[in-house]
C-alpha cells in the first residue's frame, strides 16, 4: 500500500514539473494510472472574442459575386481545461477544454470550444485540430491517412504566468465557403468558487434581491 502511494506522488509531482507553466492546478491520477491537472479560467471580456461569419457566395445582376462579412462580438464566460498525460501515447502530453459556459451576446448558435485533445508541444504551448490522426496514440506508422474530408476546427495558444490565450476555427454547415467561427480568447486562472462568482456576478445574478421585512 505505502508503494503504491508513493507511486501515485511520483505520478503527480512529475506531471506537475511537466507543465510549468500551469497555476494553482489541480492534480488527480485516473484509473489508468496516468496523470490529469485541471485548471479553472475566466474569460477576460475586453480582450476576448468572437467573429462569426455565414459563409457562402452572393451573385449580383452583373455576374460578380461576393462573400458573406464577418460580425465579430465580445465574449465572457468560464472554462476548465484538464492537462493529460497519457503514457501509452507517443506524443504523450495533451490538453483539452471542458465544462465551458460561453456567452457572446447575438451570436448565432452553434460555437462551443473544442472538445478535441490538443498536443502540449512545450510546457506552455498547444496545438490541435479535429482531422484524421490528430489525437493522443495516433501519431505512430499505423495511422498515416489524410485528413478528414471537408474543413476542420482548429486552435493553437499558450499557457503562461496563470492565464490562457489562444486563437481558433470552428467552421459550420458552409465551412468550405468560408463559413464559421474565428476566436481570440485570453482568460484567468482561478479557483472554481471564485470562477463560478466571478461569472455569476457578471451576469448580474447579485442583481436579484429578496424582500426583507
Amino acid at each position: 500500500m505505502k508503494f503504491v502511494a508513493v507511486m501515485l506522488v511520483r505520478s503527480i509531482s512529475l506531471s506537475s514539473l511537466l507543465f510549468a507553466g500551469i497555476n494553482s492546478a489541480t492534480a488527480s491520477v485516473t484509473s489508468s494510472g496516468d496523470s490529469v491537472i485541471t485548471q479553472n479560467y475566466v474569460i477576460d471580456v475586453a480582450q476576448s472574442t468572437i467573429s462569426y461569419n455565414p459563409g457562402g457566395i452572393s451573385f449580383d445582376p452583373n455576374g460578380g459575386s461576393t462573400n458573406p462579412s464577418a460580425s465579430t462580438y465580445n465574449v465572457s464566460g468560464i472554462f476548465t481545461v484538464n492537462f493529460d498525460h497519457y503514457s501509452w501515447s507517443n506524443p504523450s502530453d495533451w490538453m483539452h477544454f471542458t465544462n465551458s459556459m460561453i456567452i457572446a451576446n447575438g451570436l448565432p448558435s452553434g460555437f462551443e470550444l473544442p472538445k478535441f485533445e490538443s498536443q502540449m508541444i512545450s510546457s506552455t504551448q498547444f496545438s490541435g485540430n479535429d482531422g484524421a490522426c490528430s489525437g493522443p496514440g495516433y501519431a505512430n506508422i499505423s495511422c498515416s491517412g489524410p485528413q478528414l474530408a471537408g474543413s476542420i476546427s482548429n486552435v493553437s495558444g499558450q499557457i503562461e504566468d496563470g492565464k490562457i490565450l489562444f486563437n481558433g476555427y470552428q467552421p459550420n454547415a458552409l465551412g468550405a465557403y468560408g463559413g464559421g467561427y474565428t476566436y481570440t480568447i485570453v482568460a484567468s486562472a482561478v479557483p472554481l468558487p471564485a470562477a463560478f462568482w466571478l461569472f455569476a456576478s457578471a451576469l448580474g445574478f447579485f442583481g436579484i434581491r429578496t424582500k426583507t421585512k
